[in-house]
């Protein structure tokens, strides 16, 4: 057998278990964070999904395909051994500094806000203001999303400040200063919140999209109402809530309705 098939042989087997190894530790980053830093909708709506991707991808090509490169049945065991500890370094420093990035980037904060739900990123947050939140939301959460109210704004000058940061593009959601207790926004959201049957009728191209997001919810379309639901990125969902205003569902519907 020729020594360049003896190598390439070699190689090959190596970078297969390189392969192997590769897929199981991208499989367990998928599960970190799909189901905990950006469960659903929040990767859809984040645009999470395809950066995720492409980080694996070239994570999982890269260091089979650089041991597929270095192995040779020439080097001695030492030198495979140091060969494969590099390549295996290189490959997790780019996976964490890839998975650090996303969780910097992570939803922290789902707000009611006027008449809408928004979700919010760590970065989006102005956390100078966050000892001016109230008690028990002066931190942001290391996973999940903490619900939040917004108050009015105190006074017109206010009203006018608050106007201008919104055209800067921070909203209320944004400024933990005008952050209220979840409980503290159920009465302006009880006024907000709109029969799941309205959209229904006003929205028929979507009727199929919005029925299977009520079918997992286990309840029937008169039990439920809607609130839309935005973020930086997207503004074309609802959240689907109970009688009793939780959140068990979403759909990507716009909810606004002219």
């Amino acid at each position: 057998m020729p020594a360049s098939d003896s190598r390439l042989r070699f190689a090959v087997r190596y970078a297969l278990r390189h392969l192997l190894i590769s897929l199981v530790v991208a499989l367990a980053s998928a599960a970190l964070v799909y189901g905990l830093l950006y469960p659903q909708p929040w990767q859809t709506m984040l645009g999470v999904g395809s950066i995720f991707v492409l980080l694996l991808g070239v994570d999982v090509v890269c260091g089979p395909l650089l041991t597929l490169i270095l192995a040779s049945p020439r080097k001695s065991l030492r030198e495979r051994w140091l060969d494969f500890s590099l390549v295996g370094l290189v490959q997790l420093a780019a996976l964490l500094y890839g998975l650090h990035s996303l969780w910097l980037a992570r939803p922290v904060v789902l707000a009611f806000e006027t008449d809408r739900l928004v979700i919010v990123t760590a970065p989006e947050v102005q956390t100078d203001h966050l000892p001016q939140a109230p008690a028990g939301l002066q931190r942001l959460p290391w996973w999940g999303v903490q619900q939040v109210g917004t108050r009015k704004a105190a006074g017109s000058d206010e009203f006018m400040r608050s106007v201008e940061l919104g055209l800067q593009g921070i909203s209320p959601a944004m400024r933990p200063d005008w952050w209220q207790p979840w409980p503290a926004a159920q009465a302006a959201m009880n006024q907000r919140a709109k029969p799941i049957t309205e959209l229904l009728a006003r929205r028929p191209q979507d009727a199929a999209t919005l029925q299977a997001a009520i079918d997992k919810t286990g309840l029937a379309p008169a039990q439920l109402r809607y609130l839309p639901l935005t973020s930086s990125k997207t503004k074309d969902w609802v959240a689907l809530l109970d009688e009793q205003l939780h959140i068990v569902g979403y759909a990507p519907v716009d909810g606004f309705l002219d």
